[in-house]
């Protein structure tokens, strides 16, 4: 008896009340021979199992068949079942159309028809190729199995070949859609929008904006029994992509990560993410985002640019709930002025909201290293709210103003900015020529003998890596100020921000992640005889202008 399913066909059968030899009959069919046509279709591969079996006197029988794995791939279902199943000493006999389907690695087939089946009693036939290891050993075997791997691995290398050219050519070179899309039925090679995946993917992004990590928005869609991305693709007639998980509504925190990290979801084709290190082992390797090859609007998207920047902003930060389960709205944008650290929120169980507060991560692991910046995060919200009204209030009534005001701050700091850039570019290629001329005197010196062969090696060691330090600061340097010189701020993507809210009532974490990059707190002043605390905001696309400081007294601003 026989049961299909989408990707191999188990056979069922009562192995554990079998007493006579049980011969297994062993068919695989990968994607690329299903190309050949039907001459090793898994139809064929049966018949000609079945009537050898027959001929011969080999039964009771059974099939172990893996439609759709490769040769060089040895952990398939059936075979592995099979396997175990002649390990349990309950198959005597193993029987294969030809040495290419039991496999296509020939260290691998040698190990089986070698080694282990010798070992275990096990009868090895290959009908096409006359292999029969009750008749004796076929000189040949171990050269066809050779070939055989050769014709895997030159079939992998021609099919390398094409999906690099698709890929190069900016077309989808994965053998499924993303989540959230589905191909074309006139047009494999089109991505369309699945409409009940996308509102997924979108909630997603949402709860992340909102302040929800991958762990806590996988519990939420599974606590709602969103089918998750495998068992959606299976119920829509696609095969599983991945193992099929113990519950068809459980989300993990790593598939909510993969789907917020696509680039895929702004309507781009992102090519060679991964590469697998030969033709044995398939195990994915993730290249470095340089080695990507990324073709914009090459479909529609999904997530629009805003909401997809402030959730890899928020997901750099990696902000992390507190022990009681909150995530704070302002966590992971507060940063100490004085040492660059970010500020980490605290409060205590019996505490109430108004003493909750922030202070500075680097003075709570070593008190001597900075101060504390000790801000409440009432008083941090009730700032910025302020601060965003009147913001929005003054570019609601003078917009051309503000334009003119933001890229007069912005040319004002990216001038500053660059002029000390260029000012240290200039220093270190100084120091690099005249270490190049100290050491041409101290080699000069060597030769004449004014200075010993260990001084001169001490000497030279030391200024060559000052010199390599300098020149990896130089190089660093010269790409930033390349990357600075191309950037300018961004006023109206902030106007279309500012549009969207102008009837601000209340702050959400969807709000302060449109409207703002970090905020920078400052130690207290109590010079005066007040404590006076600066705080400074600053916004994205524009960064600082004008009400982005903000001085504080007694909790309110000065």
């Amino acid at each position: 008896m026989l049961q299909q399913s989408n990707n191999t066909i188990t056979s069922i059968y009562p192995i554990g009340n079998q007493t006579e030899e049980l011969t297994a009959l062993y068919c695989r069919l990968s994607q690329d021979d299903k190309q050949e046509g039907d001459s090793n279709s898994i139809i064929n591969q049966k018949k000609i199992l079945k009537r050898y079996a027959i001929e011969h006197g080999y039964q009771p029988y059974v099939f172990f068949v893996d439609d759709g794995f490769s040769g060089t791939n040895f952990n398939r279902p059936d075979f592995q079942r099979m396997i175990a199943e002649v390990e349990a000493g309950r198959i005597k006999r193993v029987i294969v159309k030809d040495m290419s389907r039991l496999g296509r690695d020939y260290l691998q087939v040698g190990m089986y028809t070698e080694i282990m089946f010798p070992n275990m009693d096990v009868h090895f036939i290959a009908v096409n190729d006359g292999v029969d290891s009750h008749v004796g050993e076929n000189e040949f075997t171990p050269f066809r199995n050779i070939i055989n791997e050769w014709y895997a691995k030159d079939t992998s290398k021609k099919i390398r070949a094409v999906k690099r050219s698709k890929g190069m050519a900016g077309e989808h070179i994965g053998s499924h859609a993303p989540y959230g899309y589905m191909k074309n039925p006139d047009n494999k090679k089109e991505w369309l929008i699945d409409e009940e995946a996308a509102e997924v993917v979108r909630e997603i992004f949402r709860l992340c904006v909102n302040g929800y990590g991958p762990t806590r928005i996988a519990n939420i869609l599974t606590e709602r029994k969103i089918l998750c991305p495998t068992y959606y693709a299976l119920e829509h007639g696609e095969k599983p992509r991945t193992v099929l998980p113990p519950d068809k509504y459980l989300w993990s925190a790593t598939v909510v990560s993969h789907i917020l990290e696509r680039m895929d979801y702004l309507g781009h084709t992102v090519n060679f993410k991964t590469h697998v290190k030969s033709y044995k082992n398939r195990k994915k390797i993730d290249n470095s985002p340089e080695q990507w090859r990324i073709f914009e609007n090459t479909h529609e998207a999904i997530i629009d640019k805003e909401t997809f920047e402030i959730v890899q902003k928020i997901r750099s930060g990696k902000r992390r709930p507190t022990k009681m389960g909150d995530m704070p709205m302002f966590s992971g944008l507060l940063y100490c002025a004085d040492c660059g650290s970010k500020m980490t929120f605290h409060r205590q169980m019996a505490q109430s909201a108004e003493k909750h507060n922030f202070v500075c991560s680097n003075y709570r692991h070593n008190s001597k290293s900075c101060t504390m910046h000790y801000i409440r995060n009432v008083v941090v919200e009730q700032i910025v709210l302020e601060n965003l009204k009147e913001v929005i209030r003054y570019v609601s009534d003078y917009e051309d103003e503000f334009v003119q005001m933001v890229m007069d701050t912005d040319m004002r700091q990216r001038n500053k900015e660059l002029s000390q850039k260029k000012k240290r570019l200039t220093e270190i290629h100084s120091r690099i020529q005249e270490l190049d001329k100290i050491f041409q005197r101290i080699y000069e010196d060597n030769i004449s003998g004014k200075l010993s062969d260990e001084r001169f090696m001490k000497l030279s060691k030391g200024y060559e890596e000052e010199q390599h330090t300098l020149q990896e600061e130089q190089t660093s340097l010269e790409k930033e100020l390349q990357k600075e010189e191309k950037q300018s701020v961004d006023v109206k993507q902030f106007l279309s921000v500012v549009r969207k809210y102008t009837n601000l009532t209340e702050l959400t974490p969807e709000i302060v992640h449109e409207f703002i990059d970090k905020i920078i707190v400052h130690a207290p002043d109590k010079s005066s005889g007040k404590r006076l605390q600066e705080i400074e905001i600053i916004y994205n696309h524009i960064g600082v202008f004008d009400h982005s400081k903000v001085t504080l007294w007694k909790g309110k601003a000065v």
